[in-house]
C-alpha cells in the first residue's frame, strides 16, 4: 500500500484518527457484524498488522470511537451550560440535551452497540480504564449542569448522566431495530411500538431531571 510508518506522537494520533474515521464510514453502510478488521484496514489504507498496533480488537476500536464521540458531545453540553449565567427549567434543558444528541446519529448508534454487543466482548481492564476516564468527564459536566438546571444537585446531575447512557442505549435499539422487526412494525395496528428517538428521549430526560427538582438529593 506504500504505507508510511507513524513515528512520532502527533503522527500516531493522526493514524489512529484515520482508522477511526474509516470505521465510522463503514458504519454508515454496514452492520457491525459485517465490519471486519480487514475491511477497516482497507478503507483506512493501512496494513492489517498496522491496525492491530493501534487497536487489539474490533471491540476496542469501536469503544475508542464511542469514547471520542461521547467526549465531544459532553464538551458541547458543558460549553452550552457554561455559556450563560442563571438557571433553566428541566423541560428546556431536556430539549437541548435531546436535540444535540439527535444531531449525532453515529453516537446514538454506538450507544446501542456498546450495550448490545461491543461491551460484552471487551476485556474488564479495558472497560474499567474507559469508565475511569468517563467518570472524570461526567463529573465536570455534572458540576456545570447542577449550576444551570433548576433544582438539580451535583449528586443528582452525576446520577442523571449515568442513567442517560443506559436510556440512550435502549432507545437507540428501539428507534432503529433490526430490519425484520422494523418490517413487522410497519403493520398499522403496531404503530404504537414505533419510536421517535428525539421525542422519546426528550420526555424521558425531562422526567429524570424533574426527579432532581422534587427533592432527590445526595
Amino acid at each position: 500500500m506504500g504505507e508510511r510508518r507513524a513515528t512520532n506522537p502527533g503522527a500516531k494520533e493522526a493514524r489512529a484518527q484515520q482508522i477511526l474515521a474509516a470505521a465510522t464510514d463503514l458504519l454508515g453502510g454496514w452492520s457491525y457484524s459485517d465490519i471486519t478488521m480487514d475491511r477497516i484496514a482497507e478503507r483506512a489504507g493501512v496494513a492489517k498488522g498496522t491496525l492491530y498496533l493501534y487497536f487489539r480488537t474490533k471491540e476496542t476500536l469501536f469503544l475508542s470511537m464511542f469514547e471520542d464521540r461521547l467526549s465531544a458531545w459532553y464538551a458541547e453540553l458543558q460549553a452550552l451550560a457554561d455559556h450563560d449565567a442563571g438557571t433553566v427549567a428541566s423541560p428546556a434543558a431536556a430539549r437541548v440535551i435531546a436535540s444535540t444528541l439527535a444531531a449525532r446519529p453515529t453516537l446514538i448508534c454506538l450507544h446501542g452497540l456498546l450495550h448490545s454487543t461491543v461491551g460484552h466482548n471487551i476485556e474488564p481492564e479495558t472497560l474499567a480504564a474507559f469508565r475511569r476516564r468517563q467518570h472524570g468527564r461526567i463529573s465536570a459536566l455534572a458540576s456545570s449542569l447542577a449550576k444551570r438546571i433548576e433544582g438539580i444537585s451535583l449528586h443528582r446531575a452525576l446520577r442523571f448522566l449515568i442513567q442517560l447512557e443506559v436510556v440512550v442505549g435502549g432507545l437507540s435499539w428501539a428507534a432503529n431495530p433490526p430490519s425484520s422487526i422494523a418490517q413487522a412494525l410497519e403493520e398499522e395496528d403496531l404503530a404504537a411500538f414505533r419510536i421517535d428517538f428525539e421525542e422519546e428521549l426528550r420526555e424521558i430526560v425531562t422526567a429524570l431531571l424533574m426527579q432532581g427538582g422534587e427533592g432527590v438529593r445526595g
